[in-house]
């Protein structure tokens, strides 16, 4: 009798979300498939997977879940999504492919179905009655070839029969999400790692074994969980160690070691140097002298003395660091005050200064006249400038494992972003007083289009690749997807209200679907290690809505 009433509950409210008795159902297809990975894939209609035997991890969107034998699977039109196993495991399941439509309250006309989001079966769906669910589903599949009226009459009540089973039986499932468990359990350590934490509490968190959750962990992340955890401690110890004057013991024990030798090992594996001679390292007074400058030293963990610090032109900076930076230099326009900054340094003389080398010749000799002075070249990439700089401060392995860890950060974002976007196109544009431009800056190029290996829109013009893109020209290109970044002052924010009110604007495929994203100059126009870790991080956030940052206040590894 619990059983019925839960079942006659469950169907009453999918009742109240949409009126059944109006739709319809079209068969389009019906397949078997038995695979160990399905490629992500864009669903054009909607998609019933009923799985028979086996266990496979599905990607949905945003969602990652895992599906066994007497699961089912409701995915929607345009939602991208992807099926992989473990390398000796297969899944076998029934895909079918169905359209619906509404029925006019006159019943006199048939319209798609272009509500989706209404449609109230979606993603995994664990149902009860299943011997039933896959006798209908198997005599769908009998009719597959047939195209007689009659038998294709019997093949769209089979399928409604078979919605409505699954509708009627379907269980509120209360299993976790298992790759969001795991992500909560890299979160978890992130904020406990001075605690004591073993695999087997974090394995229990996420409600699978230990040796799967391992398994798991490095596959999505890249690292083994004790690696991940041991840098999670040593990064801390880092910033510790620069600081203050904090002894080491005491620092062993904020990061979770029990006494300072073995903080002390730990810490000479990683790093190869003791924490006592990284301490004395970043003694010297360096400073940064333009703002990438910051961001590659940043990245080596070395807090400038003197750096150019504003709270619009280097707001992220100015808002995290200001403190800790003893001089602050002018960050105006890209070096426009450089002679008061030369003022500033003589009164406050550092040890050395790294600095571009893409500055005046009468800029570099005075320069040179107040500390010793590393020009790095301003134009080979950014990560030859990372370990230039890292070479010329002896901080070569610093710089190395940096790198490692923004390429596992790199591999991690680009699967994500492929499970959100698939193949579809970008087109980067900046707005500034009510012209629009194209916006293929260095960063942009070499990090969302370079690293994460996202599709930028082929304009093959042959005209530059920064100048003014008018509307009717990217109404005829119709990307799918915008970056957009708009100029913060009074003058193009005004603009932006009104082109918001363009109708070729609002045609656009990227504004009718909501794919116009919003992106700051800040990370997106800086060009240096730690800006390119943060852009990272924003690309996740513009698709998610949730950032590492606004997880866990800040990201340690990733």
């Amino acid at each position: 009798m619990k059983l019925m009433h839960n079942q006659e509950n469950q169907s009453k409210r999918l009742d109240d979300k949409v009126a059944w008795s109006r739709l319809f159902c079209q068969i389009k297809g019906i397949d078997r498939v038995k695979t160990n990975e399905q490629p992500p894939r864009l669903a054009n209609s909607f998609e019933l997977i009923i799985v028979k035997e086996g266990k496979g991890l599905i990607r949905l969107d945003q969602a990652s879940f895992f599906l066994h034998a007497q699961d089912v699977c409701f995915i929607h039109p345009s939602q991208v999504y992807s099926v992989e196993t473990k390398h000796d495991e297969s899944l076998e399941y029934i895909c079918c492919r169905f359209e619906v439509f509404t029925v006019g309250r006159e019943g006199l006309e048939l319209t798609s179905f272009r509500e989706h989001h209404l449609f109230p079966l979606k993603g995994k769906q664990s149902v009860g009655e299943f011997p039933e669910i896959l006798e209908t589903v198997e005599s769908l599949y009998h009719f597959k070839e047939s195209g007689k009226g009659l038998e294709r009459f019997h093949k769209r009540i089979l399928l409604e029969q078979l919605i409505y089973l699954i509708a009627k039986n379907r269980k509120t499932s209360s299993e976790k999400d298992t790759l969001k468990a795991i992500e909560e359990t890299r979160v978890f350590m992130e904020n406990h790692f001075h605690e004591n934490i073993s695999i087997g509490m974090l394995a229990s968190k996420a409600e699978i074994s230990a040796k799967y959750f391992s398994d798991l962990f490095k596959k999505e992340y890249g690292i083994s969980v004790s690696e991940y955890l041991t840098n999670l401690r040593i990064n801390k110890a880092k910033s510790l160690l620069v600081k203050g004057e904090e002894k080491i013991r005491d620092i062993a024990n904020q990061v979770g070691y029990s006494d300072e030798f073995y903080l002390s090992r730990k810490f000479k594996q990683t790093v190869g140097i003791s924490p006592s001679i990284y301490r004395k390292r970043r003694k010297q007074k360096v400073a940064a002298y333009d703002l990438p400058t910051i961001g590659h030293l940043y990245a080596l963990n070395i807090c400038p003395y003197a750096a150019p610090i504003h709270p619009k032109w280097t707001s992220y900076y100015y808002q995290t660091h200001r403190h800790e930076i003893s001089v602050h230099l002018s960050a105006f326009q890209i070096n426009k005050d450089w002679k008061a900054n030369l003022q500033i340094l003589e009164k406050n003389p550092p040890d050395l200064i790294i600095s571009r080398d893409g500055i005046s010749k009468e800029e570099k000799e005075q320069l040179s006249n107040i500390a010793p002075v590393y020009f790095y070249p301003q134009k080979i990439s950014w990560r030859e400038q990372l370990l230039s700089i890292a070479k010329y401060l002896g901080e070569w392995q610093e710089a190395k494992e940096w790198l490692k860890t923004y390429e596992r950060k790199v591999m991690h974002t680009r699967n994500r972003m492929k499970t959100y976007v698939g193949a579809e196109t970008f087109l980067p544009l900046r707005l500034y007083r009510g012209l629009l431009y194209l916006d293929y800056t260095r960063t942009i190029k070499e990090v969302f289009f370079g690293d994460l290996q996202m599709n930028a829109y082929p304009l093959n013009d042959g005209k530059p690749r920064k100048r003014v893109i008018f509307l009717s020209e990217l109404a005829r290109c119709n990307p799918d997807r915008l970056l957009l970044n708009i100029c913060q002052e009074s003058a193009t924010i005004e603009s932006w209200s009104s082109l918001q009110q363009e109708r070729l604007w609002n045609d656009l495929n990227a504004v009718r679907f909501h794919q116009v994203y919003t992106i700051s100059s800040d990370p997106w126009r800086e060009y240096s290690s730690s800006s390119h870790k943060r852009v990272l991080e924003e690309t996740i956030a513009l698709f998610t809505g949730c950032s590492e940052n606004q997880k866990n206040g800040s990201s340690l590894l990733f």
